[in-house]
This record gives C-alpha cells, sequence and structure tokens, in this order.
C-alpha cells in the first residue's frame, strides 16, 4: 500500500509539472508574439517620422526657393511618397499639409498657420483610419483584439529665408581715425565679416546695399551674390551730413520694391552710423514704413559720438529689432557677426 502511495504521488508530480511546463510554453509563445507586433510598431513608427520629416524638408527648402506655394505642396507630397511605411510610400492628403510662417516663444519659434510671410511648412504624418493609406495590419494583434495600428507623427521645417538691406553710414565723420584705422576702413572690415558669416549660414539669403552722407542711395539692389556687395563696399567715400532717416527709408523700399525682393522672405534691415542724425527727416519718423512692411531694423551705433538713445529707440520700434553699440573696430566686427548668425537661427519643434 505504500509502494502504491509513493507511485500515485510521484504521477500527481509528473502530471504537475506537465501542467505547469504547458503553461509556460503558452505564456513564451504568447510574449514571443506580443513582442513581434511590439518590435514592429516601433520600426513602422521610425519609418512614419522619417518621411514626416523628408515631406517637412522638402516643403520647406521648394518654398524657399520656387517661392511658390503649389510647388511646396507638390515637393512635399512627392518626397513623403518616395518613404516607404509599413512597405509602401506613404500618401499625403491635402490637409495633412500646412503652409505657414515662424515667431518667437521663450527662446524658440512656433509655427503660425497662414502668416502672411511664408517661410515654414509643417506636416502630419498619419498613417490612422482617416489617412489615405489607412491603418497598419500587426501579425498576431487579432489573438489580443488589437489587430490594427495607427501611428500620426508631426514635422515643421522652416528654411531660413531673408532679404537683407544693409543701410551704411557714409558721411564726413567716417573719415575719422578710431586707433589704427579710420571709421570707414572699420567698417569695411566689418561687414566682410558680416557677409562671410551670412554666406556660411545663410545660403539662400539676398542682400541690397545702401549708403546715406547728405542724401541717400541704393549702391547694389538685391543679389544672392555678395561678392557684389563687398566690391561696393570696398570703394565708399567719406563725405557729407548725416541723413539717417532718408538711409532707412532707402533701405526700406528696397525691401519693397526691388524687383528681386521675395513675397515669403523675412525682411530685416540692418542701420549703422557714427554720428549724431542731421539732416533730412529723423529716422523715428522714417521707421513706421519699416513698421507697416513688417520689417525688422537693427541698429549699431559706433563711436562715442553715436545717438544710441535714438537708434536704439528705432530697433525697438520694430518687432525683433535690437540696437548694438560699437566703441571700437573689435566692437563693431562683433555686432555685425552677432546679426549675421542671428539671423541663421531657425528652431522648430
Amino acid at each position: 500500500m505504500k509502494n502504491f502511495d509513493r507511485k500515485q504521488a510521484r504521477q500527481n508530480r509528473r502530471g504537475a509539472m506537465l501542467i505547469l511546463i504547458v503553461v509556460t510554453i503558452v505564456v513564451l509563445l504568447i510574449g514571443a508574439m506580443f513582442s513581434v507586433d511590439v518590435a514592429y510598431m516601433h520600426v513602422v513608427r521610425a519609418e512614419l517620422r522619417t518621411a514626416t520629416d523628408a515631406a517637412a524638408r522638402a516643403g520647406a527648402a521648394t518654398l524657399a526657393r520656387a517661392q511658390n506655394r503649389n510647388q511646396a505642396i507638390a515637393a512635399a507630397r512627392e518626397y513623403a511618397s518616395k518613404n516607404e511605411v509599413a512597405g509602401r510610400g506613404l500618401t499625403l492628403s491635402l490637409g495633412d499639409i500646412q503652409l505657414g510662417g515662424i515667431q518667437p516663444s521663450g527662446n524658440r519659434l512656433q509655427f503660425v498657420p497662414n502668416a502672411r510671410q511664408l517661410s515654414a511648412v509643417k506636416i502630419q504624418g498619419r498613417r490612422d483610419a482617416g489617412s489615405p493609406d489607412g491603418t497598419v495590419p500587426l501579425f498576431f494583434g487579432r489573438a489580443f483584439q488589437a489587430n490594427q495600428f495607427g501611428p500620426t507623427e508631426s514635422a515643421t521645417s522652416a528654411a531660413n529665408v531673408r532679404d537683407v538691406a544693409l543701410v551704411l553710414d557714409v558721411s564726413g565723420s567716417m573719415a575719422e581715425r578710431m586707433g589704427r584705422v579710420t571709421r570707414l576702413q572699420a567698417l569695411q572690415r566689418a561687414v566682410g565679416v558680416f557677409l562671410d558669416e551670412l554666406s556660411l549660414s545663410s545660403p539662400l539669403a539676398q542682400v541690397s546695399l545702401s549708403v546715406y552722407s547728405t542724401g541717400a542711395a541704393q549702391v547694389v539692389p538685391l543679389t544672392q551674390n555678395l561678392g557684389t556687395v563687398r566690391t561696393a563696399v570696398s570703394t565708399l567715400q567719406p563725405n557729407g551730413f548725416t541723413a539717417i532717416g532718408l538711409g532707412l527709408q532707402t533701405g526700406v523700399n528696397s525691401l519693397l520694391r526691388d524687383p528681386l525682393t521675395r513675397p515669403f522672405a523675412v525682411k530685416t534691415i540692418i542701420v549703422m552710423t557714427d554720428g549724431q542724425h542731421n539732416a533730412g527727416p529723423s529716422p523715428i519718423v522714417t521707421v513706421a514704413s519699416a513698421v507697416a512692411a513688417q520689417q525688422t531694423v537693427h541698429t549699431i551705433t559706433f563711436s562715442p559720438d553715436a545717438n544710441q538713445q535714438l537708434m536704439r529707440s528705432v530697433a525697438e520700434a520694430t518687432e525683433g529689432g535690437r540696437h548694438f553699440h560699437a566703441n571700437d573696430d573689435t566692437d563693431l566686427t562683433q555686432a555685425f557677426r552677432t546679426i549675421a548668425r542671428n539671423l541663421s537661427v531657425v528652431l522648430i519643434d
């Protein structure tokens, strides 16, 4: 009887172990199936992110180059379709593509739909039930009553497209020396650094050159050939009074009326002076034209003789305008370098 009881106990233990093994195998199979689907979902989401980013970049680049809304939308759709998501190119509907602009938000920039100055493209990449391509089927999801996956991704890209008007003081006081160089020589060197920085950081930028003394004139119309601007600056000669307001108005007009001005480009004016305004309308009056045209004005004062308070007020009258003061040629170069680098910064979530 004892032997029978021991044998029965061993059989019971074996039966329990078999049940445990079967349950373990089932759990492992379920885990394996779940892991396959989870891994696939991560892959699909990464593919969707890549396709969405590519579409946004292509749309923004085309908008910058062609300055055409329809071409930008077509480019975004084309590049989305070239990137596979779950085995097929991503199809964007028109509602998945938004054109707009950018505006400061804290220390970053945010997308503004249908802005007056179009410079950014926002893409909503979708593989959900309402998208043209539909949801993504899973391999083993049916076992868990979840056989479809509907990821979405968003990407925004802004091309740094700038039309820049340089407005430089060539009044008689620019012939005065500051250390080893004249003020005009210091300005010529500083502008050279500015153009070098701009060509590297903002290759799509266009620059015009205007000068002022007793009167004001545009010397170089808007151009992407920065060498032309550099050459013109090297030939400037100082004379006359200081009509800052007329110089500013000439810069405003160059961004408004030049045949090459681009409707979607961000408009920036840089006004440099070494002295006191003493001819023509005040720049605090003519800056109203820049405000009305949504142009940003940065001002640079050079030398102790310059009216810093006036030029700071001119800059602050425009959205995003900044004033810089330079006590010597090193400060002047740094001011122009800082402006050039700030023009190239575009941060989008």
